[in-house]
């Protein structure tokens, strides 16, 4: 095996990720380590949330798992497939996102209200895209929370949504194909009626009130960049009030 360090420490997190491939040089599995305590808890937060995902989608992505007094690591099965580039933004990406909000569907309409989980940072750079379907990556900030289902598409919808805006102008056919996405959700009981009315208003609402989750990353997320008139005029204009 040839190991590879690619990310050190990445948003101070204290976490090094390496590629580690096989003679051939094909990449057969990523590493996961940490040496710090609050580290360590985050990666055993992540382990719970894959743990979870396998589950509920019967794909597994965990090969070895190493916990030492002050060390813990986690292989990761690597899988080939399409990484998008989120920083396309909304409507070069539209077709990864109706994927990335199918993929969600799939899984969170067999949920009970009792049952709800957010992956905590669903987006397009955390999914895997293949032909057979998708696969979430990087349940870091996976929380069983009384956050209401379609909190983790919104995410990805707005966060696409702000980096598009950061190049121009936000048309006419982005809007509606995100009203379409909403509608998607709700036909696919997958967003709670607490965001038909404003759902980047509310998105807000309930990322500052479980600030916990994110911590000093809170105010980094795409959906908190929007300001108060940016999030009322897009709220007027994408929402499900008459839908």
């Amino acid at each position: 095996m040839i190991s590879s360090l690619i990310r050190a420490n990445a948003n101070e997190s204290g976490i090094f990720l390496t590629l580690i491939y096989d003679l051939e040089y094909k990449p057969v599995y990523i590493k996961k380590s940490a040496s710090e305590t609050a580290s360590i808890k985050k990666l055993k937060n992540e382990i719970r949330g894959v743990t979870w995902y396998h589950e509920n989608s019967g794909i597994n992505q965990i090969s070895k798992i190493t916990e030492l007094s002050r060390y813990y690591s986690v292989l990761f099965n690597f899988f080939n497939g399409k990484k998008a580039n989120f920083r396309d933004g909304y409507w070069l990406n539209r077709s990864y996102i109706e994927r990335a909000v199918e993929g969600y569907c799939e899984i969170w309409s067999k949920l009970l209200k009792t049952e709800i989980v957010i992956h905590g940072d669903y987006s397009i750079d955390n999914i895997i895209f293949r032909e057979d379907g998708l696969i979430i990556i990087d349940w870091e900030h996976f929380t069983p929370s009384n956050i209401p289902k379609g909190f983790d598409a919104l995410n990805l919808i707005y966060e696409q949504i702000y980096i598009l805006s950061l190049k121009q102008k936000i048309s006419s056919k982005v809007i509606c194909h995100a009203n379409e996405m909403l509608k998607s959700l709700k036909i696919n009981d997958c967003l709670d009626k607490k965001f038909f009315n404003a759902p980047l208003d509310t998105m807000q609402e309930y990322l500052s009130d479980n600030s916990q989750i994110w911590g000093k990353q809170l105010n980094k997320l795409p959906v908190m960049k929007f300001n108060k008139l940016e999030c009322n005029n897009l709220d007027s204009k994408i929402n499900l009030r008459t839908n």
